[in-house]
């Protein structure tokens, strides 16, 4: 099987084949090779079974509150709080770029959004203030990174309809570590300025201006705690959360605000539509590839071969991180998740690794993956954004993924940042 895998799955990614249908392509082969007929209604059965789990219903929710925000125009009022905050710190725009990623994430859940909604205000204003184009972008890019990590989070909803984890505890943490990573990026950025003569220190706005930015981005800012608090106070669910979120959204948009306008619902709609349909049509085809998983024993032959490399826990979560890594860099992140998580996360409760660990584990990973050179999907979002072209823009970028890696090394080898809140709230 090991052999039809590589030899139909690789030739047909490389001829430009979508993903899901390599997937569904390479089943078939497999099933060709067992011989049984039988085995081929399997797999229209499990693509329409896989996306029975109604948690799945928040992803294009969730989606949708994050395309609304950005149809808003909530970029501009939270690039002002951004600016107030930390604005006067030296490098002080990228600084700004890095926070207002950060209160970004707890809108969209998304690192391509983030790359675009940020990306196309802060990168012109830092270039006008004679910081260099690439830099600018790299910073941009890997500050999306925290949209995935702090809560809500696309990929983790994926993980935990797969592997059947807590998505409230997946949640709770991933808040730690998000602000771990947007601390180490500010730090870097700093670095970076004082070595480069970026962005002089400017005066601290005051503390009038500094409470108007906050009071108006308020309405922006309670996003986030709606979902997370209703979530928590059990007032909700996770798929009823994103459904309040798209429902505050609107309100704001259209009453508060007054950005949103009636010609912005169809392609609001139109960008849900596609964005969802692309997430479950990978998560159906993946289903029809993980029978292949447990009919070839394919879980037990994997732990057998890690424990016979080390019976040490943190040897093993090292040789993960290698691993995801790597494969962040050239696979789709859902691909990645839908297909190895059920693969690899039994292993990792051999060695003791909770669920909730693992499972941030691997979305950090796999979200660092997206600012990778030289195949990270934000990394070409942000060239889009940008123009800058990907050969600078990855030189660029490489202090910043060397101080994510070093955040996924302290997450992973220090489970209190990961763990402390699930336990804090009983999920753990």
């Amino acid at each position: 099987m090991i052999g039809i895998i590589f030899g139909s799955f690789i030739p047909l990614l490389v001829l430009g084949v979508p993903i899901a249908l390599c997937l569904v392509l390479m089943t078939i082969f497999v099933y060709v090779d067992i011989g049984d007929p039988r085995l081929f209604l399997q797999i229209p059965q499990r693509m329409f079974s896989s996306t029975e789990n109604l948690l799945l219903l928040a992803i294009p929710f969730f989606i949708m509150a994050g395309e609304i925000m950005n149809r808003a125009r909530i970029t501009d009022r939270l690039m002002d709080l951004s600016g107030a905050l930390v604005g006067w710190i030296r490098g002080g725009l990228a600084h700004t770029n890095i926070v207002a990623s950060m209160f970004f994430a707890g809108i969209t859940g998304s690192a391509v959004s983030d790359t675009v909604a940020v990306g196309g205000i802060m990168i012109p204003a830092m270039k006008e203030k004679g910081y260099e184009e690439d830099y600018s972008a790299a910073v941009t890019a890997a500050s999306s990174v925290v949209g995935p990590i702090i809560p809500p989070s696309i990929p983790m909803l994926l993980y935990a309809s797969v592997m059947n984890v807590s998505i409230a505890g997946l949640f709770l943490a991933g808040i730690l570590p998000g602000i771990l990573v947007a601390i180490f990026l500010m730090g870097t950025a700093y670095i970076v300025a004082v070595r480069r003569g970026f962005g002089e220190r400017a005066p601290f706005v005051g503390i009038v201006n500094l409470l108007v930015a906050v009071v108006r981005s308020i309405p922006a800012l309670l996003l986030p705690a709606i979902i997370m608090g209703g979530i928590l106070g059990g007032f909700f669910s996770p798929t009823q959360a994103s459904a309040v979120a798209v429902m505050y959204g609107l309100a704001i948009g259209f009453l508060f605000y007054r950005t949103l306008s009636w010609r912005d619902i169809a392609p609001i709609l139109k960008h849900t539509v596609q964005a969802t349909a692309m997430i479950m049509f990978l998560l159906a085809c993946a289903k029809s590839f993980s029978w292949l998983v447990s009919y070839y024993n394919l879980v037990e032959s994997a732990t057998l071969a890690f424990v016979a490399l080390t019976e040490n826990k943190y040897v093993f979560l090292l040789l993960i991180n290698i691993l995801f890594l790597i494969l962040g860099m050239v696979l789709d992140m859902g691909f990645a998740i839908i297909v190895l998580g059920p693969l690899i996360a039994p292993i990792a409760y051999t060695y003791g690794v909770d669920p909730i660990h693992f499972g941030l584990i691997t979305c950090v990973n796999l979200t660092i993956g997206l600012v990778t050179p030289p195949f990270g999907l934000v990394l070409f979002a942000a060239c889009g954004v940008s123009r800058v072209k990907l050969m600078p823009l990855s030189k660029a970028i490489m202090p910043f993924v060397a101080a994510e890696m070093a955040v996924l090394l302290l997450i992973t080898y220090v489970p209190f940042f990961t763990m402390y809140l699930p336990r804090l709230f009983g999920y753990a």
